[in-house]
């Protein structure tokens, strides 16, 4: 029988600001393509930028994100995962990519990425595991 693992809202919190403070001051939103790991980024599909802060801090373990800017001249290709990271490289999640169920969902465009296209998330939370 498998077991369950779960954790106080405040260890979410504390976890979730973990990622603000690694992204605020220079933080990205990575599109990647297919093979991406946590610890062996893939090609960028499009980099859009974090407000600084990235968000006003957690609550019940979810992090809203302020406003993200767009990437108006996106390199381009068939988004799989996305990071999220600094500008210097340093990724505080790494995370899939998909159409509906996944834990980024696009639902306008589709995931393919024509080289030079507009790129943009209107809106987005990142929730710590429970």
């Amino acid at each position: 029988m498998a077991g369950t693992t779960t954790h106080p809202a405040a260890i979410r919190n504390a976890f979730a600001d973990l990622i603000t403070s690694t992204c605020s001051t220079t933080g990205r939103l990575v599109f990647r393509i297919t093979g991406s790991t946590a610890t062996s980024p893939s090609t960028p599909v499009a980099t859009l930028t974090l407000s600084n802060p990235i968000g006003a801090g957690a609550a019940a373990g979810v992090l809203t994100l302020s406003a993200i800017s767009s990437d108006t001249n996106a390199a381009g290709g068939v988004i799989a995962f996305a990071t999220l990271q600094t500008a210097a490289g340093t990724i505080a999640c790494h995370t899939t990519v998909g159409t509906s169920g996944d834990a980024i969902n696009i639902n306008s465009g589709g995931l393919t990425v024509t080289a030079g296209d507009t790129v943009a998330c209107s809106a987005l939370t990142y929730t710590a595991c429970p």
